[in-house]
């Protein structure tokens, strides 16, 4: 298998991870435009320890996929504080367990940051979830699908 590495963002991803979120995400409305994908990618590089995103890379540093940790990911669930995001992988790279690693460091980072819990929505990738632990709480209509929102106790 190929040497992955898990690492925070850096700058230089930004303009790939945009591009390739965008063809993949760009009918839900957080990903409708490069320009938003770059400005939510940019307040996670502020320095704030929250949105932060990790990035990765192969052996070369080449991106493979993304992951992020934030707050109130669906605004209608305010009580809902601490979010894990954005998980994506390239297509190219997918089938390589890179998702699974980047669930991993984003998981070691939260229980190091203490948070006591996370959730994240998804339409389609509830079993993935389970096998870390998470347990659907509720379903929700979000920007124009149903998705199951899930809990993983820290």
């Amino acid at each position: 298998m190929m040497t992955v590495r898990i690492m925070p963002l850096l700058p230089e991803h930004v303009a790939p991870l945009a591009q390739a979120l965008y063809a993949e995400w760009h009918d839900f409305a957080p990903w409708s435009s490069v320009e938003k994908i770059h400005a939510y990618y940019r307040e996670c590089l502020n320095g704030e320890p929250l949105p932060t995103a990790f990035a990765a890379v192969d052996g070369q540093g080449r991106l493979k996929g993304s992951a992020a940790l934030k707050r109130h990911d669906i605004k209608a669930f305010a009580e809902y504080e601490y979010w894990l995001g954005d998980v994506f992988v390239l297509p190219e790279c997918r089938g390589e367990g890179v998702g699974r690693l980047l669930v991993r460091h984003c998981l070691s980072a939260a229980r190091a940051m203490k948070l006591p819990s996370l959730y994240l929505y998804t339409p389609d990738m509830q079993a993935v979830y389970a096998k870390f632990g998470w347990r659907e709480i509720r379903q929700h209509e979000y920007n124009g699908e149903t998705v199951s929102v899930m809990k993983l106790d820290l």
